[in-house]
């Protein structure tokens, strides 16, 4: 059930109005969202002019899902996530417009994660208050937004994928079968986002052009038309290596027919295609263990070879590991920046990691420099003494 107050222009009086929404068990997200849309056809009839003073932050958020037209049902999801699940229940009861920004930043400060998530959830839902500035549900003005105000909290991560070397990914895949083995290869030859991989028909290979056609992603187990980005719409290019294993794979799966899934889900008969995180959990995290490339000890914590924590492996790292070795080739970062498909060339930079014979050697360069090839004059000897 849904409450709230009317005050009557007529003599004053403020009372209180109901209406039911849901069976008792209805999430609670799922309830505002009804009220939101209630709200939007006028089912419920709210008091004309409403006083900002009088609207709670969870208002602003039921206003917000029932009327933000998303682009992406992965942006609605992540939105919702972080609105329903962090926000709302902090702030939810609030009057919007009274929240203090010292009380927002130290609310921020509390939640155990690192600066760019506390940067994500400040943006976000900053963002429900400028939609609801924009739809005139609360007044302009930076001072009725105290998201605005919050400041300190780094958007960057200093988090450094996991790269890998070409022989490694090659001991990954001699682990692995159908399809897991068409899959990583795939994504580790052209950088293919996960989301794109999976979601690909038989359709969307052309063979004839050399090409894959990114007409849609497969993200939160649902499909979405488009891609993640503008450039991330145009066709990738397909060596003939890559489709002859294709190719292969295309005749030995029970769903080849233009229509179907590139890599179906077998317990779904094929309608939807594989999830993601369970490939990666069943198959490409133990054929990486096996093959020495991480190690994973009683806590489940991940440790590459050299004993450093890794906070993510999956198959995203082989998209930095391409952008990585293309780099350390020589590449031009044109076409490195062509192949991953970004929009912007740092972001591109951004991929690309030094290996570590490359740090090594730009390291005997600069000492080769210095010392322009004379014997040092402090050795160890001098140093002890």
């Amino acid at each position: 059930m849904f409450c709230w107050n009317v005050k009557s222009d007529n003599t004053g009086k403020i009372r209180e109005r109901s209406q039911v929404v849901g069976l008792s068990t209805l999430p609670d997200s799922k309830g505002r969202e009804i009220v939101g849309v209630l709200k939007k056809e006028g089912k419920i009839r709210m008091d004309c002019g409403a006083s900002p003073d009088r609207v709670s932050f969870a208002d602003l958020a039921a206003y917000y899902f029932a009327n933000k037209a998303f682009k992406k049902q992965s942006t609605k999801a992540l939105h919702e996530q972080i609105i329903n699940g962090i926000c709302i229940p902090r702030w939810g009861s609030a009057i919007a417009i009274d929240i203090k920004p010292v009380k927002a930043k130290r609310w921020l400060e509390s939640i155990d994660v690192e600066d760019p998530t506390r940067e994500k959830y400040r943006s976000v839902m900053g963002t429900v208050y400028t939609f609801a500035q924009c739809e005139g549900i609360i007044p302009l003005g930076l001072e009725h937004n105290p998201l605005h105000w919050v400041k300190g909290f780094s958007s960057v991560s200093d988090y450094e994928a996991m790269t890998l070397e070409p022989e490694q990914t090659y001991r990954v895949l001699e682990l692995l079968q159908q399809p897991e083995y068409t899959l990583l290869l795939l994504i580790a030859a052209t950088g293919l986002r996960m989301s794109e991989a999976l979601g690909l028909r038989w359709i969307d290979i052309l063979w004839e052009k050399g090409q894959i056609k990114i007409r849609q992603t497969f993200v939160h187990n649902v499909m979405q038309d488009g891609a993640k980005t503008r450039l991330s719409k145009s066709s990738v290019e397909m060596h003939s290596l890559l489709a002859a294993v294709l190719k292969l794979w295309q005749e030995q799966t029970l769903y080849s027919k233009p229509e179907d899934y590139v890599f179906a889900s077998f317990k779904l008969g094929g309608k939807k295609p594989r999830v993601g995180s369970m490939v990666v959990e069943d198959y490409l995290r133990p054929a990486a263990v096996k093959a020495g490339i991480i190690r994973v000890d009683g806590d489940g914590q991940t440790f590459d070879t050299d004993g450093n924590e890794i906070r993510r492996f999956g198959f995203h790292t082989f998209r930095h590991s391409l952008a990585s070795f293309l780099m350390a080739e020589g590449e031009n970062p044109a076409v490195i920046q062509a192949t991953l498909r970004h929009t912007r060339l740092d972001m591109t930079m951004y991929y690309s990691h030094a290996r570590k014979q490359q740090k090594r050697d730009a390291q005997g360069m600069v000492l080769e420099a210095i010392l322009a090839k004379r014997e040092p004059k402090r050795g160890l000897e001098t140093m002890q003494q």
